[in-house]
């Protein structure tokens, strides 16, 4: 069955947006498969087994309906999916992410997203709605969430010169049990210490860092102290391109504010052996520090997540 019912070439539009901003080098048949993938996926979140399961999960209270991802329009103008979120499942934060066939780069294209999903949320207390566009635009009532930073994954394993041997030893555990325990607690304590980034920033569950494992993608950093932090990633792809997409950098307190996280990551993409040439992760445009390191290694902002707050309903 085809998701939300929609015919081939509805399917097909939603690539369109992509299309008019996609990095060179990038294959226009590639992404927009990956546009149409990802119109199923959320088409898999309408399952009413998977909508109960949600509910249960995040333990709030929203009905069937408020969480059955939906086509919020489907005219001759656009067709438009959204879902139910909870910000790192934060209850108390619920938000409505949006995909559309239609650009949404100005302010009256804003306006009528912020129209639609208000009259269709009203009583579910959304404090607004997410959209993903073309990075850097100057829209007045969004700000800017997720970036994705991008770029290829060779020149950011070579460029950064910083000896690690000596300093720090690596080892690439086949367990993430080995070192979940540790960077649970330091992640927390990162977190605890950055309040205007927590809600934004989830620390990877063991899971994650399994998967990470099995794919030769866990790196652990000990020093005399003993567990000195770690980088993850998995196999993900970027507008249908095989990719490596960061999941984790981290580095203990004591470590952190001495320029070691570029030589960390570096260090990183020189030891795996994923055989891609692409590297990106999602980093949060008030996380500069993170921004920043993925700049040094040569990434570049590619996609942009913009939310707009809504008046509660």
């Amino acid at each position: 069955m085809s998701p939300f019912d929609l015919p081939a070439h509805r399917l097909a539009a939603f690539a369109r947006p992509v299309l008019e901003y996609l990095p060179a080098g990038f294959d226009a048949e590639d992404a927009t498969q990956a546009e149409i993938d990802d119109v199923g996926s959320l088409a898999a979140l309408a399952a009413p087994e998977v909508v109960a399961a949600r509910i249960g999960r995040l333990g709030v209270d929203a009905s069937t309906w408020d969480m059955t991802e939906r086509l919020l329009e489907a005219s001759g103008e656009r067709t438009v999916v959204s879902g139910l979120r909870y910000l790192n499942l934060d209850p108390a934060f619920p938000f409505v992410a949006v995909k559309t066939t239609a650009r949404v780069n100005d302010a009256e294209a804003v306006d009528a997203l912020a129209a639609k999903v208000t009259s269709a949320y009203r009583g579910v207390g959304v404090r607004g709605f997410t959209f993903w566009e073309q990075p850097g635009l100057d829209l007045p009532s969004a700000e800017g969430w997720a970036t994705v930073m991008a770029g290829s994954l060779s020149a950011a394993a070579g460029a950064n010169e910083r000896d690690l041997i000596g300093a720090l030893t690596i080892s690439w555990p086949e367990a993430a049990a080995e070192v979940f325990t540790e960077y649970r607690l330091e992640h927390q304590a990162w977190r605890s210490g950055a309040p205007e980034l927590s809600p934004f920033v989830s620390e990877s569950d063991q899971a994650g860092l399994q998967e990470a494992a099995d794919q030769g993608l866990l790196m652990s950093l000990r020093d005399d102290h003993g567990f000195a932090g770690l980088a993850a990633a998995t196999i993900s792809p970027l507008f249908g391109r095989p990719a490596l997409c960061m999941l984790d950098v981290l580095l203990t307190e004591r470590l952190r504010g001495r320029g070691l996280a570029p030589a960390v990551q570096s260090s990183f993409l020189t030891g795996q052996r994923s055989g891609v040439d692409t590297v990106w992760g999602h980093i949060h445009a008030r996380n500069l520090p993170s921004l920043r390191t993925a700049q040094k290694l040569g990434r570049r902002p590619v996609q942009q997540e913009y939310f707009v707050s809504l008046p509660a309903s």
